[in-house]
């Protein structure tokens, strides 16, 4: 099958990581059905409620690859919604891979982990490293990494699942709004000092969106992937040496502050990437630099 005869689809394509795959699936060739809870005019879009198992009838699922990069995310607020996340975040995939199992063709399923489902440990992180849940979203997002497997063995149904950790950047606009970068960039922006709580010191791997679309959309149309979970790899910082970056831009400061008790609670400490596995996969050259992206800005 030659590369522009492959059909894909975006579940989520409105979200951050969603409209960087539309991108970058289309910088390849590519023309992406995108899907996503949210009204849109753009072509090539269908709006779809992924909780509504007749909604899910609208995917066209006679693709080959399927990014399902719909869901919640967050920490502690998953308490406070759990009825929310386990319908968008666990029900959604069973819903689109009850459709696939009872249908011909069989797409594989793309699908995005976290760093928050690992035991925290000052040491790169490999794969088959100790778990641990202390969210209602890393619950969910190791659930679904098991639902995969069972749906695999059952039914054949391929997919290849990328674990994430700090993702940042943006190819599309000068919005760098999101996540912990774009909390930094905000606050240095404002001209506010970037308050970290504990002061920082938990390590993470940092990946900008090209990196991270590399690893995503070529590590999953590797015919080797299939079955498999991947760690994506990238810069590993302290929280306190990224936000640094960010501050000496703006000339301005970083600051600890202390930890709020129920964020305490559920804090991973350091969460960083080995990612040997996906190397493996993939010819990996540097990733882009923090410190780089912060003088652009």
């Amino acid at each position: 099958m030659g590369m522009k005869n492959t059909k894909t689809a975006i579940i989520g394509a409105n979200g951050y990581i969603g409209k960087h795959l539309e991108f970058y699936l289309k910088r390849m060739g590519l023309d992406p059905t995108c899907y996503d809870i949210q009204d849109d005019s753009r072509e090539n879009y269908k709006q779809v409620d992924i909780t509504d198992k007749e909604s899910v009838k609208n995917i066209d699922i006679n693709v080959d690859y399927i990014y399902m990069f719909a869901g919640l995310t967050g920490t502690y607020a998953g308490f406070d919604k759990y009825e929310t996340y386990v319908s968008i975040n666990e029900i959604g995939l069973l819903n689109l891979l009850d459709a696939i199992r009872n249908s011909e063709k069989k797409p594989k399923i793309v699908f995005p982990s976290t760093r928050l489902i690992y035991k925290g440990v000052d040491k790169p992180l490999k794969e088959e490293d100790e778990k641990e849940t202390k969210t209602l979203y890393a619950i969910n997002k190791l659930a679904c990494e098991s639902i995969l497997y069972a749906y695999n063995k059952s039914f054949d149904i391929p997919y290849t699942i990328f674990r994430i950790c700090i993702p940042y950047g943006n190819m599309l606009s000068t919005d760098y709004s999101f996540g912990t970068i774009g909390f930094f960039i905000k606050q240095a922006k404002a001209g506010k000092d970037i308050a970290l709580y504990g002061g920082g010191d938990a390590k993470r791997t940092f990946t900008h969106m090209e990196d991270l679309c590399y690893q995503i959309v070529q590590g999953s149309m590797s015919k080797d992937s299939n079955g498999e979970i991947y760690n994506i790899g990238g810069q590993t910082l302290s929280l306190r040496e990224a936000a640094e970056f960010v501050a000496k831009k703006f000339n301005t400061n970083v600051v600890a502050v202390e930890w709020p008790e129920k964020d305490f609670r559920i804090e991973s400490n350091h969460t960083y990437f080995d990612d040997t596995k996906i190397r493996s996969l993939l010819c990996i050259g540097e990733y882009k630099q923090l410190q780089e992206f912060s003088k652009d800005l």
